[in-house]
Formats: C-alpha cells, sequence, structure tokens
C-alpha cells in the first residue's frame, strides 16, 4: 500500500497558520436538512472529559463535516442516535453545505478552544498539514486498542500517518471500480475483461451495437478519474513516481498512456462528462453501459432505479496492460480530533465506540462504504469489491491521486485534465503545463 506523501501544501499551511482569515466574520453554520442552524458564537460550552481520558453521560460533543449537506435528515439522525447510543456522549453534527465553506470555518477555528472535537478532513498533504502545525491529537494509541481489533485493517493507517504518529481514524474508505450494467453484457455475450485488450474489445463492441461505454463526471476536480486509473494500469510504479515527482509528467512513458487514453476518447469510448445522477440514470436505463465510480454508487442505482447488485448491476477492476496486479484507488476521509478543543478527551471517548460493529453496521446501511470487517453486507457489489482488496496476490491498493500529490501541482493536473477530457488541449500540451507547476514544487 502506498504510504502518505511527505509534502506540505503551502497554501493550506498559510491559511492554517493565520487562525482567522482577514476580512471574515461569524460564519454561519448549519445542520443539513434539520432547519437548524448554528453560528460561530453559539458554540455550545461542553467540558472536556474528566481525568483519565473518561467520558460520562450527559457530555456533548461537536462533530463538523461537509458529508451530509445532500443527506435526508432521517438517514443523519440513525447515525447520530446511533453513535450517542453507544458512547453514552452526545454527539451533534454540524454539515456544511459546501466544501469550500467548510475549509474556511475550519481555518478560523480550529486553532481556538471552541474548535469541533471531531471533525473529518482529506487525508494525504491536507491531513499533513495539520498535523505538521500541531494542531491534530495523536491517536496512534486508539489504533492499537480499539480501531484495529474492531476489524479495521491497520494498513489503513499509513494514509494518517505522519513522523511515526497517527492523527486520525477512518470516517470512511471508500473503493473505485468499475461499475456495469449486466444486461447490457449479457446482451452482447460480454464478460468482465480480465485483460486491457479485452477491456478495449468491450468498449468497441458496446460502440459498435450503439452503446456508449463509459460515462464521465463533469465535476470540475474529476478529470483525475481516468488518469490516473489508466496510468496505474499502465504501471503502478509510474504512478507513484509522478505522484512523489521521482519521474516527470513528461516521461515518455506518462506520454504513451495518455495517447492510449486519447484514442479512447476519439474512438467514443466516452461520453460527454456528465452529472453524477445523470451518469447513474445513463447507466440504469442502458444507454451507457460502465462508469468508474466508489463502491457507494451502486447504493444509488438500487434506491434510485431498483437494480440489483450481483443481478443487473455489477463490479470489476479495470484490468492491468502489462501483467501488473490490478490497481484499486481508495480514498479514506480522515476523521480527526482538533488538539485546541476543549472538548478533545470527550471526542475519544466516542471514537473508542465509533467503530464498534452496531455502529459501522449503521454506517453501512445508511451510506453504503464499508470500514470494517465486522459488519456483514448483503450487497454483493461490496462483497465482490472485499474480496478484491483482500487478493494482495491479484490486487494493489493506491491512495488516490487527489490526496496523493502536493495540493498545487493537483490543482493545476485538475483543470488540465478537464480540459483534455473536453477535446480543448492536446497531450503535449497538457503535461508540460502540469509539468512546469510540478517542477517549481519539486524544485526540480
Amino acid at each position: 500500500m502506498l504510504k502518505t506523501k511527505r509534502f506540505v501544501a503551502a497554501t493550506l499551511t498559510a491559511a492554517m497558520i493565520m487562525g482567522t482569515l482577514a476580512g471574515c466574520g461569524s460564519s454561519t453554520k448549519g445542520n443539513a436538512d434539520t432547519g437548524t442552524v448554528k453560528t460561530e458564537g453559539e458554540k455550545s460550552e461542553t467540558s472536556g472529559a474528566a481525568a483519565g481520558g473518561s467520558a460520562a453521560v450527559g457530555m456533548k460533543v461537536e462533530f463538523w463535516n461537509d458529508k451530509f449537506a445532500n443527506s435526508e435528515k432521517s438517514d443523519v439522525d440513525k447515525i447520530m442516535n446511533s453513535i450517542t447510543e453507544l458512547s453514552g456522549i452526545k454527539v451533534e453534527q454540524i454539515a456544511y453545505p459546501d466544501t469550500a465553506a467548510y475549509q474556511t470555518a475550519m481555518q478560523q477555528s480550529i486553532r481556538d478552544k471552541k474548535a469541533p472535537g471531531l471533525f473529518t478532513w482529506w487525508s494525504g498533504p491536507q491531513l499533513e498539514t495539520l498535523a505538521k502545525n500541531d494542531l491534530l491529537e495523536d491517536l496512534s494509541d486508539l489504533w492499537d486498542e480499539v480501531i484495529v481489533p474492531n476489524g479495521v485493517s491497520k494498513d489503513l493507517a499509513d494514509a494518517f500517518t505522519v513522523d511515526g504518529k497517527v492523527y486520525a481514524v477512518p470516517y470512511s474508505v471508500i473503493y473505485n471500480t468499475m461499475v456495469y450494467n449486466m444486461d447490457i453484457f449479457k446482451q452482447f455475450n460480454l464478460e468482465e475483461p480480465q485483460t486491457f485488450d479485452e477491456f478495449l474489445a468491450v468498449c468497441q463492441t458496446l460502440k459498435d451495437n450503439g452503446i456508449t461505454p463509459i460515462a464521465l463526471k463533469n465535476d470540475s476536480w474529476a478529470g483525475f478519474i481516468w488518469f490516473q486509473a489508466l496510468i496505474g494500469a499502465y504501471e503502478p510504479q509510474l504512478y507513484m513516481d509522478i505522484c512523489n515527482g521521482t519521474k516527470d509528467y513528461t516521461d515518455p512513458d506518462v506520454v504513451k498512456v495518455m495517447n492510449i487514453w486519447k484514442d479512447m476518447l476519439d474512438k467514443g469510448y466516452f461520453t460527454m462528462p456528465m452529472k453524477i445522477q445523470d451518469m447513474d440514470k445513463s447507466l440504469a436505463q442502458g444507454t451507457v453501459a460502465m462508469e468508474l465510480e466508489p463502491n457507494y454508487e451502486v447504493g444509488s442505482l438500487i434506491k434510485e432505479y431498483g437494480m440489483v447488485a450481483g443481478e443487473t448491476v455489477g463490479v470489476f477492476v479495470l484490468p492491468s496492460m502489462n501483467d501488473h496486479k490490478k490497481v484499486i484507488f481508495y480514498e479514506v476521509a480522515p476523521l480527526c480530533v482538533a488538539k485546541a478543543s476543549t472538548d478533545k478527551e470527550t471526542a475519544k471517548e466516542v471514537l473508542r465506540s465509533w467503530f464498534k460493529k452496531e455502529h459501522q453496521t449503521v454506517l453501512t446501511e445508511v451510506a453504503n462504504f464499508v470500514n470494517t470487517s465486522e459488519v456483514q453486507v448483503d450487497n454483493k457489489c461490496i462483497q465482490d469489491t472485499l474480496a478484491f482488496t483482500s487478493d494482495s496476490d491479484n490486487y494493489q491498493m493506491l491512495l488516490r491521486y487527489y490526496e496523493n500529490t502536493p495540493e498545487e501541482i493537483r490543482n493545476t493536473a485538475l483543470d488540465e485534465l478537464m480540459k483534455f477530457e473536453l477535446g480543448d488541449a492536446d497531450v503535449d500540451d497538457v503535461l508540460h503545463t502540469i509539468q512546469a507547476k510540478a517542477s517549481e514544487v519539486f524544485g526540480k
């Protein structure tokens, strides 16, 4: 498994060091779909746990996040009620409507004693920035005492480790796989491809029969999805090398992979980028056959369109181009404890219950992700994905590009790769632009 890179995102570091952004007043934040709104001055005065780290019934801790903005109130209530009952500590979630608002609020609050006890963040350089600035509690002991014993893979700690200490636990572990319409595959006598040539043959057969093989997402950040997938399929080490600056984006092998991608685009194997809701609808209706998406997207296909996991919707992993292990890209959202918060001991006490089977089962039912081996799931696609991730002889897990390279390079790459998907930039222009930024950041 790829370990978290030791890079510091300079712009985020500067924002964190500022503590309070110039010209910004009190931010407004609300519980998604609950009808309640909180401002900075209204933060609950919750005492930290008593000496020794114990917490008593009746205590309360705030849980800030940007995960629930589009969630049903009933679903959020299930999650919060579950952890409150198990821990005996009232967990009050504060959901922000978008990522930018959330990051601003955390920048304003994280050095203050009124900082949230619990909050979600991003792994990779963004987590490292907080750790390097001594803004996070060291949770290493919790991993040994309760996280791993409750069925969380100890390997995941790598994504949260900075200078030998573990600064987060997984709020969610999400694996990206090829999600496909099984009825369409059956209609054209197609099977899950085992080699990359077979994958291209599947795409061509679908195209020849009037089905667009693959849906693309139109989110501004989503251009990296197929870039990382194809680089990983070509050579996992190449992916790691461009992330850490060992190899250039203009390396001949990267150029080769980009031209493979361009050929797929030119042949019409991809849709124009579209909203995820339209991607799912197209896949369910059979106008598109596949999408490369997180495992929870199967839950949406089941809920919104009545697809049946293992019968009408299935998953597979993009095959290797060169007989390497198949690569599964994963993202893991850190759940952190703010070191400055007066509620930090109470928050750590909550984490002692967070990974109990009862609570993780609720999270799986509501959010369609699986963090621990203790949770039993009926969803055949999730079962298959977990089987892939545990088969280390044939599959390799790599942290996705978004978290695995310095922020300044990533942001440039996201813009350039989306231009490429849209046909607004060619291979050489894209790679030279990204490499110019990489050379600046890595000091080449």
